[in-house]
């Protein structure tokens, strides 16, 4: 155990024959557990007299070379557990130096084998799901990523579930383009947290991701929680870029951990880290009814210029793909930034420069999956 908290690779501290012969679990002085922790939230703690025992250790910080304790208990016939401290070396690693790039602020995090898919301050109560082992280590990753929201902050989940759960599914996504490569992790944002949201055209879905949880159920909680939220912070990024929202993301959360954050605790400290006024932005995705649908009304090309005009039916102010494609088969595209919609209006003329002949353009939001999508391309 102890030359497990500065290892790097992965040790058995209690392996299934130790377990089936009693040796762990025989009582002696050495054997009885005396726990601490400061500065935390929650406690949990899980117990068995069966389960296997993983550890290994990861450097979280290394200005300093701290250390934290990987560690996982488990049955050992869940497969996709004996991947599990290698899963969380990974995130906990890729969390602390990327996204949101803050070291991982406790000395421990274990995997315990349960049924919740539930997270705690060091630890995550995660069901076994057999050999989907991409799956596992999404679940697992977005699970630690609530380390940070709302354990590290302390944010009141029961009200702003947003505050937390937007976030986790936010790094569930950025760190999955890290594992598994961008188009696969665009994939399955999509088909697990925007398809049926975007789809489902009930008022229920739509209500404003500011309303307070406890107020919410079944799939309004769920789209106001996870999805929504998510594609919200992701719009923040692609509107600030990534040097501006690291600066910004991180003085929200070096003033106010611990502090208990409201909503507009983190639109202030957006606000005055970033140096602009975003309540424009804080209006339409937080306090608002808009979805997502986006319209191309018209193009008109002319020389070395295509002219678009996009109409914005649902109202939220998307980041967007403009795909132009020539006759030639070849295409470019260029990327709007949410900014276009800063003004509040709902038509905007996009200007490109061509120089070939055009033959079609498109509309694509990529992860912002549109309602109306028909409605996106034109061809000549």
């Amino acid at each position: 155990m102890k030359d497990s908290y500065t290892a790097d690779q992965l040790m058995h501290i209690a392996s299934k024959e130790e377990m089936s012969s009693g040796k762990v679990t025989q009582q002696k002085d050495w054997n009885t557990w005396k726990f601490t922790a400061a500065h935390i939230a929650d406690v949990t703690f899980g117990t068995s007299n069966h389960y296997v025992w993983d550890a290994s250790s990861v450097v979280v910080d290394s200005s300093t070379g701290r250390r934290t304790s990987v560690q996982a208990a488990y049955d050992d016939a869940a497969e996709d557990f004996h991947h599990s401290v290698d899963f969380s070396r990974y995130a906990l690693d890729w969390f602390s130096r990327n996204w949101p790039g803050i070291p991982y602020p406790f000395p421990t995090m274990t995997a315990f084998q349960g049924f919740a898919d539930m997270e705690y301050p060091m630890m995550v109560n995660d069901a076994t799901v057999g050999k989907q082992l991409g799956f596992a280590q999404l679940v697992q990753d977005h699970e630690i990523a609530h380390t940070y929201f709302p354990f590290y902050m302390g944010i009141n989940e029961s009200r702003y579930a947003f505050m937390d759960e937007g976030w986790a599914t936010t790094f569930e996504y950025l760190i999955g383009i890290a594992e598994k490569g961008k188009a696969a992790a665009d994939k399955f944002y999509q088909l697990f947290r925007v398809r049926s949201y975007i789809n489902d055209a009930s008022a229920e879905e739509d209500q404003p991701i500011i309303s307070q949880s406890h107020q919410l159920s079944g799939v309004g909680y769920g789209n106001n929680a996870y999805g929504k939220p998510s594609l919200a912070y992701l719009a923040l990024k692609d509107l600030l870029g990534d040097q501006a929202f690291r600066k910004s993301l991180h003085a929200y959360m070096n003033n106010w951990n611990g502090k208990h954050p409201m909503p507009w605790d983190f639109f202030n400290s957006i606000n005055t880290a970033s140096g602009q006024d975003l309540n424009w932005f804080w209006n339409n995705w937080f306090f608002s009814n808009n979805y997502i649908d986006l319209q191309l009304t018209d193009v008109k090309t002319k020389k070395d210029n295509a002219e678009l005009t996009i109409m914005n039916n649902g109202g939220f102010a998307i980041p967007f793909d403009v795909v132009v494609t020539f006759e030639d088969g070849s295409s470019k595209t260029v990327h709007q930034t949410p900014a276009v919609w800063k003004n509040g209006g709902k038509r905007i003329t996009v200007n490109v420069q061509v120089n070939k002949s055009v033959s079609a353009v498109k509309l694509d939001g990529i992860i912002y999956m549109d309602y109306t999508p028909a409605d996106n391309e034109w061809k000549k």
